[in-house]
């Protein structure tokens, strides 16, 4: 068994197996992750097949890449003035597209027709002169859309702008159109492209822009006529579309994740609290029936719900009956039999006497003064049965009163002393009066039987003493005498009833183990409590009863 319990209620468990439910947004991430590498894989595909379409309509057409010379030697001028290398391409090649080039107007018309918005398209021959370029790497801007007009949609609009969408850019990178687009006024083409589409290959590549904060995708294909290369195509686009897809994809997925967990925990909290408060009342009731002496104070109303809760009330309440139906015949028995045996007591006593005023042999009367103090100990073993239960009507119809609790033992203590005359009694007072509330002769009765104790289980020549101590809020009164400490487990059972621990008989009056049961009605009956421990100092018992004191 483990040396640690944790102690979770039906709520925190449910709640706890709702947790299982929190894998869906890992899978829903892992999903949105496979869906943006197909994306990706789209956009690429998609790139190579526009560039492929533009070399398509530009193949075999070779006036298309023959430049006028005064053309041709306007660009290589330029090229000097932007400090590119001639002869093959280098890292990273700058071209001007400003007017001293003069597109193929053809070929401007050709790609115009296939560019795309988020695309751009470049044509250049062999020497890497731009002879065309349509289309832009940014999306132009959108208009912003109106909330909507009712209020729920109009609230969960708020929420998504105001806490889910700053919260998912802190998960997924945002696609932005504010990036450095360092080719907005010339072109800059990856040597690994361009010298794969000049060599026949179609090539695609990925590159981020100068300021890291956009991904740039780009597929060139060669453009031939006859069997030689004349140029290529190069389309780019960013990746922002495939970004805010698969943003998109997560947010639908997690807002939806979202509201179901939220709506589940909310109907798994109002299940499990109105469960919990079915389970608690079925508890007080359960409380409520028996009392800390294990009574049957009252019925247990049955539950009429068919199910395990409902079950399980009927059979608390079936319980509950039949042991209320043995707790009374148990309540009822002592008296019964002390009614039903004080009638023959009554016969056999009457005989008995009759018996000693007649003449009898001596032998004879030996056996009849055996029968009488059998009678007399079966007076009195009576008389403690029903003692218990008189006491347990009566103080039900007890009425309460406020008294100085000083001054009852004090008057109870120089009683024994009188009653006791070979015994020592020592009595330990606070200065000023005690009060509480209760009766006053219930502890004086009580007293009587704790001192009835400490006398019977004390040592000869030794003192009882009784002493009292006050806090703020309650008196302690205190019996103890000296002798032999109490047997293992015997300090919480002494007060029920018909219990003793009294190894032999030491006169012939006859114990039934109720004085000290009799000690707790009391107590409780003042609102109070009563322990028996062992001394603190010395070999005995010492018996305090705890009494709130009066307001």
């Amino acid at each position: 068994m483990s040396r640690f319990r944790i102690a979770l209620g039906i709520r925190a468990q449910l709640l706890l197996v709702l947790m299982v439910f929190l894998t869906i947004p890992w899978l829903g991430y892992e999903y949105v992750r496979e869906l943006e590498s197909f994306l990706r894989d789209a956009q690429q595909k998609t790139l190579a097949g526009t560039a492929q379409a533009v070399a398509t309509a530009l193949h075999d057409r070779p006036r298309l890449f023959d430049l006028p010379d005064a053309a041709r030697e306007s660009l290589t001028a330029q090229r000097l003035l932007d400090g590119a290398p001639e002869g093959e391409a280098a890292p990273l090649l700058l071209r001007s597209a400003g007017p001293t080039v003069t597109p193929s107007a053809e070929i401007g018309q050709i790609i115009q027709g296939l560019s795309r918005t988020t695309a751009r398209i470049w044509v250049i021959d062999r020497r890497l002169d731009v002879l065309a370029r349509a289309g832009s790497l940014k999306r132009p801007p959108l208009p912003e859309t109106d909330a909507p007009d009712s209020a729920i949609p109009r609230l969960w609009h708020w929420v998504e702008r105001e806490t889910l969408h700053p919260l998912y850019a802190l998960i997924l990178r945002q696609p932005t159109d504010d990036f450095v687009d360092e080719l907005a006024a010339h072109v800059a083409m990856p040597a690994r492209e361009v010298d794969g589409a000049l060599s026949g290959i179609l090539t695609i590549d990925r590159r981020p822009t100068g300021d890291g904060k956009a991904v740039v995708v780009s597929a060139a294909h060669p453009i031939w006529v006859g069997d030689q290369v004349k140029g290529a195509v190069i389309v780019e686009e960013t990746t922002n579309a495939v970004l805010a897809e698969r943003n998109r994809a997560f947010e639908r997925l997690f807002n939806i994740v979202l509201a179901a967990l939220l709506v589940g925990s909310v109907a798994l909290t109002l299940y499990a609290s109105r469960l919990t408060a079915r389970i608690r009342r079925l508890r007080d009731q359960a409380e409520a029936a028996i009392d800390l002496q294990g009574r049957i104070r009252g019925a247990l109303s049955p539950s009429a719900a068919g199910d395990e809760i409902g079950d399980l009330s009927r059979s608390f309440s079936s319980v509950v009956t039949r042991l209320s139906q043995y707790a009374s015949y148990q309540q009822n028995m002592a008296s019964r039999l002390s009614h039903e045996l004080r009638t023959p007591v009554a016969v056999v006593r009457s005989s008995l006497d009759n018996l000693r005023a007649a003449t009898l042999p001596d032998d004879a009367r030996v056996y009849m003064e055996r029968a009488q103090q059998g009678l007399t100990r079966l007076t009195h073993i009576l008389t403690r049965m029903t003692e218990a239960t008189r006491l347990e009507e009566s103080l039900g119809d007890a009425q309460r009163e406020r008294f100085d609790l000083a001054a009852v033992v004090t008057g109870c203590v120089d009683g024994y002393r009188a009653a006791y005359p070979r015994h020592e009694f020592q009595l330990r007072l606070p200065s000023g009066p005690l009060p509480v509330d209760g009766a006053p002769e219930l502890v004086a009765q009580l007293l009587d039987k704790l001192i009835a104790n400490a006398i019977e289980f004390g040592m000869p020549g030794t003192p009882v003493v009784v002493a009292l101590e006050r806090d703020d809020h309650s008196v302690s009164l205190r019996v103890e005498n000296e002798g032999a400490p109490l047997p293992a487990g015997m300090h919480e059972r002494l007060f029920d009833s018909m219990v003793s621990i009294r190894a032999e008989q030491k006169n012939d009056e006859p114990h039934l183990g109720l004085g000290l049961y009799i000690v707790r009605l009391i107590a409780e009956f003042h609102r109070g409590r009563v322990r028996a421990a062992d001394r603190v100092q010395g070999d005995g018992v010492a018996v305090s009863l705890v009494l709130p004191l009066a307001a």
